[in-house]
């Protein structure tokens, strides 16, 4: 029997498939983008808040509330958006996303003690407000890279190096200006990297 001129190919039943599943992985998997662009606004806040702060506009009591709402909120949408995405995912690929999710608090407690020895050996106080914050920036930015090799992700992989370089780059500058390079620098590559990721997200 022979097929009529219309009778889909392999290759166009091939594609068929193709951009199933690609449409599926859309919608079942996280959107990265939305972390992305959460924690780069949250950088900015919190780097606009501390600069400001540092040239005597606002006191630093306001940049501590900032910092905090501003984690805080990254923190519960980032956690409700993971959540929502993660709900009927096993195996390999979730063990290995909840390794690494949990690498984030842990890491980052840890160092907050290594910073409290440090700030105990009576290191001088601008010195610390700029080590501090570089530290954090620098072991972020090492996070961000270790997901772009585990994941093969060049542009996670890129962005970790940028963030890497964007720390030591405020800790050479200092203050008042060294908060202000993190939250644009740092916050700047988030958002960029962010809105990248959804776009391309949506053209799926």
């Amino acid at each position: 029997m022979q097929e009529g001129d219309d009778a889909p190919s392999a290759a166009d039943a091939l594609a068929i498939i193709q951009q199933a599943q690609s449409h599926a992985s859309s919608r079942l998997s996280p959107s990265i983008g939305l972390f992305y662009v959460v924690w780069g606004v949250s950088w900015v806040l919190i780097g606009l808040a501390w600069f400001l702060a540092g040239i005597d506009v606002v006191s630093p009591a306001v940049a501590g509330w900032v910092t905090g709402v501003a984690v805080v909120g990254a923190a519960v949408v980032s956690a409700t958006v993971g959540i929502r995405t993660g709900r009927g995912v096993s195996g390999p690929s979730s063990q290995q996303g909840l390794w690494y999710g949990l690498s984030w608090p842990i890491s980052m407690t840890l160092l907050g003690v290594l910073i409290g020895v440090l700030g105990s050996r009576d290191l001088p106080g601008d010195t610390m407000s700029v080590v501090a914050p570089a530290l954090y920036v620098f072991l972020a930015g090492a996070l961000y890279m270790l997901s772009g090799a585990v994941w093969s992700s060049r542009v996670d992989y890129v962005l970790g190096i940028w963030i890497m370089v964007v720390a030591v780059v405020s800790a050479v500058v200092g203050l008042p200006v060294s908060p202000l390079i993190i939250g644009l620098g740092g916050g700047g590559g988030l958002l960029f990297a962010g809105v990248r990721a959804l776009v391309r997200r949506s053209a799926q």
